[in-house]
Formats: C-alpha cells, sequence, structure tokens
C-alpha cells in the first residue's frame, strides 16, 4: 500500500483519485459496520432500500459527492403542457348531450339548461340519458329519463326548475307565512345576511328563495312517500331539479285528471282515494295549498298526486284551513262532473275539527 501510494503520490493531479479511494474506504468500513443490524434482503429489496448508494461519483473540486440519477429532460413536460392535459381532460359530463337536446340548436336556451341541470345525475350514474319532454309550464319543466341500472328503475322524471320560477309564484307569502327557511344541506338559516337578501330580494335572496321552494317540495314529497301516500318516490335532488319515480310508460306519461274522463262507477272510488290522501296529509301536519285535477295524474285506474312546493304546515300557517277548503273544493267541482256529489266544506270541517279542535276566523 505504501508502494502504491508513492508512486500514485508522484503522478500529477493524483489527489484527487487518493481522496476517491480513502472516501470509498471509509464508506465501505461504515456499510460493514450497519450491515449486521439490518434485516436480510434480497438483492432487489436492497436495491429499492440503499439505490442511493451508487458508484457515480462526482468530483466538485473540494471532495467527492454522489449524485443521484437525475430525470431525462427530455420526458418531462412542461407546466403548459401539463395545464393542457388537464384541460383536455374528459370526465364524460362536457361531452355529453343526451338524446333530446341533439336535435336542438346549440345556442337555444332549453339545451344548455338542460345539460347544466341533469348533467351532475349523469356524472353521479343516475341517469343515460333524456329522450323527450313530458311537460312544460311557467315554474318547470318534466323529462323523460333512461335511467341507470343502479337506480332500480328503468325510467325517471326529472323535474327542472326555471331560474325565473319565483317570478311567477302569486300570493307565495301565503304559502310561506309560519314557514323556518331552509337552505340547501336542510339547515335552517338564522344569520341576518340570509333575512335581508330575502327582504331586498337580492340576487343572493332570490337564490336562497330558490332553495327553499325545492328544499321544500323534495323532503315534503319524501315524507309523503315513507306515510303511504299515493305520490311519486323522490329520488334525488340538485340545484333546481328533483328526481322521481316517473309515471308512465316509454309512449306516453300519466295524463292529468282534467285530461281523462273515468268511467262513472269509477269516479267515486278515485275521489274516495284522493279525499283518503289528503286526510294523511293533514295527519302529517301538511295541506297541498295547490291541489286540483291538474296536479293529479292518472294511471293504471290509480290517481298520482304531484306538484308540492306550495305545500304548509297546518299547525303554523294562518291559512291552511283557507287552503284546505279550496283544495277540496276544487277536487269535487271535478268529480261531480262524473256523478259524485260531496260537500267540500261539510268534508274541510270533519277533517279539520278532530286535527285542531277549532276553527279560527
Amino acid at each position: 500500500m505504501s508502494v502504491g501510494y508513492c508512486c500514485l503520490g508522484s503522478v500529477p493531479h493524483a489527489a484527487p483519485l487518493l481522496a476517491r479511494l480513502f472516501s470509498r474506504a471509509i464508506r465501505n468500513a461504515c456499510i460493514s459496520d450497519c450491515v449486521s443490524s439490518i434485516p436480510t434482503m434480497d438483492k432487489y429489496e436492497a436495491y429499492e432500500n440503499y439505490s442511493d448508494f451508487d458508484d457515480e461519483s462526482v468530483w466538485d473540486g473540494g471532495h467527492f459527492r454522489y449524485a443521484k440519477p437525475k430525470q431525462a429532460t427530455a420526458n418531462r413536460k412542461k407546466p403548459a403542457a401539463v395545464r393542457a392535459a388537464l384541460t383536455d381532460f374528459n370526465d364524460d359530463v362536457a361531452d355529453w348531450v343526451p338524446t333530446y337536446a341533439r336535435p336542438l340548436d346549440p345556442k337555444h336556451h332549453e339545451r344548455q339548461w338542460l345539460i347544466d341541470s341533469i348533467g351532475p345525475f349523469f356524472r353521479d350514474n343516475v341517469i343515460l340519458d333524456v329522450t323527450r319532454r313530458v311537460k312544460g309550464g311557467k315554474e318547470a319543466n318534466v323529462y323523460v329519463c333512461v335511467a341507470h341500472p343502479s337506480a332500480g328503475v328503468e325510467l325517471i322524471a326529472a323535474k327542472l326548475y326555471r331560474p325565473r320560477m319565483l317570478r311567477t309564484l302569486k300570493n307565495d307569502a301565503v304559502y310561506k307565512a309560519g314557514r323556518q327557511l331552509r337552505g340547501e344541506d336542510g339547515k335552517l338559516l338564522k344569520g341576518r345576511r340570509e333575512k335581508l337578501a330575502l327582504a331586498q330580494k337580492t340576487t343572493f335572496g332570490k337564490q336562497l328563495d330558490m332553495t327553499w321552494w325545492i328544499g321544500n317540495e323534495f323532503a315534503t314529497q319524501l315524507t309523503l312517500f315513507e306515510a303511504g301516500a299515493a305520490v311519486p318516490r323522490p329520488i334525488r335532488h340538485n340545484g333546481n331539479t328533483i328526481l322521481m319515480d316517473y309515471v308512465g310508460d316509454e309512449q306516453m306519461a300519466a295524463p292529468t285528471l282534467i285530461d281523462t274522463s273515468p268511467e262513472p262507477g269509477e269516479a267515486a272510488a278515485l275521489f274516495g282515494i284522493i279525499m283518503d290522501n289528503v286526510a294523511l296529509m293533514l295527519e302529517h301536519h301538511l295541506v297541498h295549498g295547490d291541489l286540483s285535477p291538474y296536479n293529479i295524474l292518472y294511471w293504471d285506474g290509480k290517481p298520482v298526486i304531484i306538484d308540492f312546493p306550495q305545500m304548509v304546515n297546518a299547525r303554523t300557517n294562518p291559512h291552511a284551513f283557507e287552503l284546505l277548503q279550496r283544495d277540496i273544493s276544487r277536487v269535487c267541482a271535478y268529480f261531480a262532473r262524473f256523478g259524485v256529489r260531496a260537500d267540500p266544506a261539510r268534508i274541510a270541517r270533519d277533517l279539520w275539527l278532530p286535527y285542531m279542535g277549532e276553527i279560527k276566523s
């Protein structure tokens, strides 16, 4: 070793080489002392855990440092390329256009409104397609959707409220009286900011108001369905849209009572079923508030009651009895055309008095 050292020492620029030899000797001695204290592993495990102990060393003028492998710059993506890749990412929603919307002009307001409203349910594997519109109204449109296999049904009805729906609801103060304002999450809104926005009818206030109407309809419909009422099963709701069981078949949706003519022997039974549902609603402290032949469907010989955003709480709304009377009067007037004789004022009293004990003037 001494001979070698002397020979190396006489070689010009041998200092870096000597430093490298001593550095490796020290490193090997340290590794030898540690080997006995680590678990036995095969060559693949050793490579994974100690791959930084390689033989690639770099002289930086003062000592050797061991360089880690560098990623090839040719394969390294620039930030702009990464952003472009993320922008081009297809989550199946951005390119989704339902069958009903395809013939519509891309600039047609209904096309984008439909995609924006129902797209989240497509993304969440609730529906697969929207095939046709079955009802168009001032407040909302109703569409037929092909359900995802996981939904457990073949068809789903999607009710989409229009952005200006609150402007077409008349006398909404009557329905709101005594009702607690709740947000989209179902929690009570008690903040001063929310109350002020509602009072001043700001953009935020109108958004809260719409959320309140739609959330109230979904919650009410769910309560009635679970109680056994003749209403469609609510499935989900998001934003301005409520999904529920579709009533009808692939060829046609269930017509409303106003568009049907039940047989004379059938009319009395239908009327009895509807009054039983009115009584069931009252047992759960609810009055429909807008019941008529226009929002009662008729399918397979049975009535199905729909449209619940204006439903009121009979315990807290001071107009509840008046609304109950009006609901019953409208239904009685329709069935009177088919030979059903009934006294709407008496029916309303007979339902109300056992429930509330008195009628406040």
